[in-house]
């Protein structure tokens, strides 16, 4: 979602509903605030994020597809999207098969897509280079484009706004989860980026119950939205509020560690379809962070979508492929920045023996990849998961931030160099870094010895994930929530024999579906962590008695004041690169 200029607002077009989600700053558009050429210094956010350990490595993105589901389609003849000569053919638009879809190109997908694989590919005199400013976090991906819209709002106060219906929504999602009419050759996505919403803080819209449905049986492809532009404190939207999502907020400041006073944070519902009740303000439900503001990218400035609709009299036809909107802010940029890190990580997975689709699939589930973004998340100032004095929490996630703001780097030594996946399920021996997927039965505690005691004082960041139990059906394109099991984590000391010793900390939320733990200093010593499943809140089948889920964990050496000065000065130099 791109930041508002005014409320959010839900209005009813026939029997559809705006979903207003896209809107613009009015002096950005109204005084063209857009240009082309060179730029003043800026700051590289990918960089902020770790991309570079990627893209240094070579990994780009190149054996993924990303999806992309707005409300209108990425333009992809602007220069953002050149990629180098003899690169395949990377780039697809999606045909919605519902009647009343629009499939118009839109100037707020334009953005979107940027961010998610602009190549930052130039040619000067003959000679390729890249540069910051046209470079997405996977610019080698395979982007593919769905849109949603059925109509766009013509008022220049509610630029980007949308209505769907059903059949628009249901077409796009179906299609790009199950990998169904893609386009020839067209692999299923490996992570979808949404950056709409509207209010369902229950998620128990049809729309919602979609896709929550469809999350969780095609586990494998992850879907990263938006949190919203209501401000803090506002509940965060759907599809943000669902279950099943990875839900991101934006973040700000200086250092890209500073809650964005736009990005919406209050709690969301808990709906219990055995009781009829709905629970409210009890689940946290941003997962996780990163930079939404001052952003630089592609402009649409075509007579089509949001645009074209609202701003009739700015419209340039045909349209520059060379300007680029200035400081856009909005949790819409910041859920593409997540997805794209998440590109990062699959397709660097599948380069490994261990991290293939034969061989391990459970490397590539949301739960699993969720986990270690959160276990390596870096902590936003004011970061507060309402663990108390004795380190317990029944919120799990700060309601800003989540986890904190993803940082590809330590993701490397959580998914990669750590324990990948113990051999039976159980829990066990592991290492300070790692993941790990399983089921447990309920009434089942799985324990997670590390391997070598702490000889100094540490930080440990432990995260659990699971999904709610949703179904999908095909036919009627109806979802339904089923099930919603209730697990804990709780992190121990051990004794000499390795046996758990002291309770030290637990998250223990009973309508999340995540739990989080972060120490910001352990003493020297032996610690484990547990994985509990205790209660199943609510079974419309009285089947269910299991629940997979995805851990991940982190332990680093609190670093020296030197090296804090130093690591700040290193990351400066990365931020001052400039367009050549």
């Amino acid at each position: 979602m791109i930041k508002p200029s005014s409320a959010l607002a839900v209005a009813a077009i026939g029997s559809f509903s705006v979903l207003v989600a896209q809107e613009l700053p009015k002096s950005l558009i109204l005084s063209g605030d857009f240009q082309n050429g060179s730029f003043q210094s800026l700051t590289f956010v990918n960089d902020v994020v770790g991309w570079d350990t990627f893209f240094n490595a070579g990994f780009r993105g190149g054996s993924t597809v990303i999806g992309n589901i707005e409300a209108g389609h990425v333009w992809f003849e602007h220069e953002a999207f050149i990629r180098p000569p003899g690169s395949p053919t990377s780039f697809y638009t999606h045909n919605n098969s519902a009647t009343d879809a629009l499939d118009e190109l839109d100037f707020h997908a334009s953005t979107v897509g940027h961010v998610l694989a602009g190549s930052g590919y130039f040619e000067n005199a003959g000679q390729g280079f890249y540069s910051s400013e046209g470079l997405g976090m996977a610019p080698e991906a395979t982007l593919v484009s769905g849109a949603i819209a059925t109509e766009f709002s013509t008022s220049p106060g509610m630029l980007g706004s949308f209505a769907i219906s059903d059949a628009s929504l249901r077409s796009a999602y179906e299609d790009f989860f199950t990998g169904n009419n893609l386009g020839a050759g067209v692999a299923k996505p490996d992570v979808i980026n949404s950056s709409w919403g509207f209010p369902d803080p229950a998620a128990t819209s049809p729309e919602i119950l979609a896709i929550d449905g469809l999350a969780r049986e095609n586990a494998s492809v992850a879907l990263v939205v938006s949190a919203g532009n209501s401000g803090t404190g506002a509940p965060v939207s759907a599809p943000g509020s669902a279950f099943n999502t990875i839900a991101v907020g934006s973040l700000g400041g200086a250092s890209f560690l500073t809650p964005s006073d736009f990005s919406s944070s209050g709690l969301v519902d808990f709906y219990n379809p055995e009781t009829g009740q709905a629970i409210v303000g009890v689940r946290s439900a941003v997962d996780i962070a990163a930079p939404g503001e001052r952003m630089v990218l592609a402009a649409y400035l075509g007579d089509s979508g949001g645009y074209g609709a609202a701003l009739p009299g700015s419209v340039v036809e045909p349209p520059p492929t060379d300007e680029y909107f200035l400081n856009l802010d909005g949790t819409s940029y910041s859920s593409p920045i997540v997805a794209g890190g998440v590109a990062l990580l699959k397709d660097a997975a599948n380069t490994d023996a261990i991290f293939n689709h034969q061989g391990n699939d459970d490397a590539y589930d949301t739960r699993v990849i969720n986990s270690v973004l959160m276990a390596s998340a870096q902590k936003t100032e004011g970061w507060d998961n309402g663990q108390d004095a004795s380190n317990v929490t029944t919120q799990g996630l700060d309601l800003k931030t989540g986890a904190g703001r993803m940082d590809l780097n330590t993701a490397v030594d959580v998914y990669f160099l750590g324990t990948r996946e113990l051999a039976a399920d159980g829990g066990g021996v592991v290492a300070e870094d790692g993941w790990d997927a399983a089921t447990i039965n309920l009434g089942e505690n799985f324990e997670y010895v590390l391997a070598l005691p702490f000889t100094e004082t540490m930080t440990l960041s432990v995260a659990l994930n699971w999904f709610s139990v949703s179904s999908y059906d095909e036919v009627s394109g109806a979802g339904a929530d089923i099930a919603f099991s209730d697990l804990d984590l709780e992190v121990w000391t051990l004794n000499d024999m390795g046996q758990f010793l002291a309770k030290v900390g637990e998250s223990i939320s009973d309508y999340n579906n995540t739990e989080f733990l972060r120490f910001d200093s352990l003493e020297a010593g032996s610690y484990g962590f547990k994985v509990v499943h205790d209660e199943v809140i609510f079974d419309l089948t009285d089947t269910v008695t299991s629940e997979y889920f995805g851990l991940a964990w982190n332990a680093s050496p609190i670093p020296e004041p030197t090296t804090w000065l130093m690591t700040a000065g290193a990351s400066l130099l990365l931020l001052r690169r400039k367009r050549a």
